[in-house]
């Protein structure tokens, strides 16, 4: 029996090894651009283009309604929302956004068992787990502030003193942007800690509408039955709520949900909310610190 050697020219990578920053950067880029359809087919562009879309139509359509009801000498203030509206006027896109996008960000690399081609590089497993989170953060913070940014510049055209209207909307800038990133990070951590106990699509997104609309409901009977004071708690239970007493916690006005009705204050809400953020962060790391590569 003969043999052959075979030189196939095969050598060491001596270019630049640019570590676990760059492998973290490039993961979130990469999610992000997934979450938002770039780079896919038409058909994974529409959810995204909807959910970030309408908002900004609506608020659009705000911007009208403000310029009719000057034009006619009304005072537009108490009818439409201005920017502590937002959020209460959106909810639904950013919920039906992460409850599309998380399952998809973390149930195809299950499916496909492509993990151990993460881990296996400069890549860690909390890594993983908070570079997702980041990137579908980032996809609800776009839903949120593209309103805001269409309703800020469309104050400033529809007054006369345009050097005042700046000055309101960038005294407005710091609740606008914390309410966002609180909302985008709370809503996001639970999307994807729940996804993230399943490969299939179908089971995560209708976990996670369950998640977010399933206590609301629960909460809005038992606060309605007034069974006493302790009743008022459970709207701790719903996200819906506590995202919505962050948001007005942030511009100082009352919540426009169950949390309103329940009489907790807005500090405890925002609070609430923080604790369901943290606890989600949580579970999501430990999920993949023992999951299966």
């Amino acid at each position: 029996m003969t043999g052959s050697i075979y030189d196939l020219g095969y050598r060491r990578y001596d270019g630049p090894r640019l570590g676990r920053r760059h492998a973290v950067a490039s993961l979130v880029r990469h999610s992000l651009r997934s979450v938002l359809g770039l780079g896919r087919g038409g058909r994974a562009k529409v959810l995204p283009l909807l959910c970030i879309g309408m908002p900004a139509v609506i608020a659009v359509l705000l911007v009208g309604i403000r310029a009719l009801a000057a034009r006619g000498g009304i005072d537009s203030s108490e009818i439409v929302p201005g920017h502590e509206g937002i959020y209460p006027t959106i909810w639904v896109f950013p919920v039906l956004f992460v409850a599309a996008q998380a399952p998809e960000l973390l149930g195809r690399d299950q499916r496909y068992k492509v993990l151990t081609l993460y881990f296996a590089r400069a890549l860690r497993r909390p890594d993983y787990a908070l570079g997702k989170l980041v990137a579908l953060s980032l996809g609800v913070l776009a839903i949120l502030l593209v309103p805001h940014l269409v309703l800020g510049v469309g104050s400033i055209l529809l007054t006369t003193d345009t050097t005042r209207a700046i000055g309101e909307e960038l005294g407005v800038l710091p609740a606008v942007f914390g309410s966002s990133v609180v909302i985008a990070v709370v809503a996001s951590a639970l999307a994807l800690a729940i996804s993230s106990l399943t490969p299939r699509r179908a089971y995560a997104t209708a976990a996670i509408f369950g998640a977010f609309i399933i206590p609301g409901i629960v909460a809005a009977i038992v606060i309605g039955l007034d069974l006493g004071t302790a009743s008022q708690w459970i709207a701790l239970l719903d996200v819906g709520a506590l995202l919505d007493g962050a948001n007005a916690w942030f511009f100082g006005v009352d919540p426009s949900t169950a949390a309103a009705l329940s009489g907790l204050s807005t500090g405890i809400l925002l609070g609430g909310a923080l604790l369901v953020g943290a606890g989600s962060v949580v579970a999501l790391v430990a999920r993949y610190q023992r999951i299966q590569a």
